[in-house]
């Protein structure tokens, strides 16, 4: 199997994380490194997989790994997918849909912020998702703590009555999951010492371009039920086709502008702003499903460390993460 080409055309290979593992090892006799391939751009031409286990997975053991040629994994690196056979979202549950319908898009982001502070990575993600998603479809989303984008949302402080109408119509179009990258101690040893993680791996998956008979619904699959009552695709909201090549460039073309706002104090303090002026869940009578307990009261706001303030009437909660549900 050739080492795949530029990765901005149509898929090139199926391959798993097991397989990324022997190629980069060189021990399958079946991968030829006998021509130097042209690599994925940070931020703009990702590489693209036919099928894969997880994008994250895959982007996480390439991180871990480095690239055949013994460098580092660099800063805005993306990998996409046309499909994922155990992709998955928050509580390790199954992200599904249909081949080809969906932006299925891990990017490795490496901004020098501490631990307390990372949540502004994939906060990052988030807005330029929303932006790349009115840019490309005309589709205008909100952001709902802690991963999810959706549509339906309202500002609540400025419209509480629209928010209550709106309770009932908000569908989730996209959501995030993120995963810390561990310091490689012998090459970052003084960013280890700052706790400073070697890079956070960024995964989103856009619902685009659902087929009409999608979810089926006579579906017994309770996930797929779930998914058909409270998920939608852009295409449902636009009323027609997405392009999704076009999508995936304005993505990681807006990941690259709101990223770099990580690299001073003052940019983290207007990505944070930016963030929670676009956060549906701030103002809003929320239900807040933790592991062992429900929290409930209005959502006030998010603190510097990304947790959610929610004021149960007794006493001020801080929600480091869980299940939202906006009641009003």
């Amino acid at each position: 199997m050739e080492q795949p080409p530029r990765a901005d055309g149509r898929p090139v290979r199926e391959c798993s994380v097991e397989q990324v593992n022997r190629e980069h090892r060189h021990e399958d006799p079946l991968v030829r490194h006998d021509r130097a391939p042209v690599g994925p751009v940070a931020f703009s031409v990702p590489e693209r997989l036919a099928t894969v286990d997880s994008t994250n997975r895959y982007l996480m053991d390439l991180a871990l790994a480095g690239l055949p040629d013994g460098s580092e994994v660099p800063n805005g690196y993306g990998v996409v997918a046309e499909r994922q056979s155990a992709g998955r979202g928050r509580l390790d549950r199954r992200w599904q849909s249909p081949l080809g319908a969906s932006v299925l898009c891990s990017i490795l982001l490496r901004p020098d912020l501490v631990l307390e502070r990372l949540h502004l990575a994939p906060w990052a993600v988030a807005l330029a998702a929303s932006r790349a998603c009115s840019g490309t479809a005309g589709v205008e989303l909100w952001l709902k703590w802690p991963n999810d984008l959706v549509t339906g949302a309202v500002d609540a402080a400025a419209d509480p009555d629209a928010a209550v109408a709106c309770s009932d119509t908000e569908r989730k179009v996209a959501g995030i999951l993120s995963e810390i990258l561990p310091p490689r101690v012998e090459a970052r040893r003084d960013l280890s010492v700052q706790g400073i993680p070697a890079g956070i791996v960024v995964g989103i998956g856009i619902n685009v371009n659902w087929p009409a008979n999608w979810p089926p619904a006579d579906s017994t699959d309770p996930e797929l039920v779930s998914i058909a009552a409270h998920a939608t695709s852009l295409n449902r909201i636009a009323g027609h086709e997405v392009d999704r090549n076009e999508l995936t460039t304005r993505l990681l073309e807006e990941t690259r502008l709101f990223t770099s706002m990580l690299a001073s104090s003052e940019g983290c303090y207007v990505l944070a702003s930016k963030y929670r002026l676009a956060c549906a869940t701030i103002g809003r009578e929320v239900r807040v499903e933790l592991a062992e307990e429900t929290v409930a009261g209005l959502a006030l706001d998010l603190d510097d460390a990304g947790r959610l303030l929610v004021s149960t009437g007794a006493c001020i909660r801080t929600v480091s993460a869980g299940d939202v549900v906006h009641l009003r």
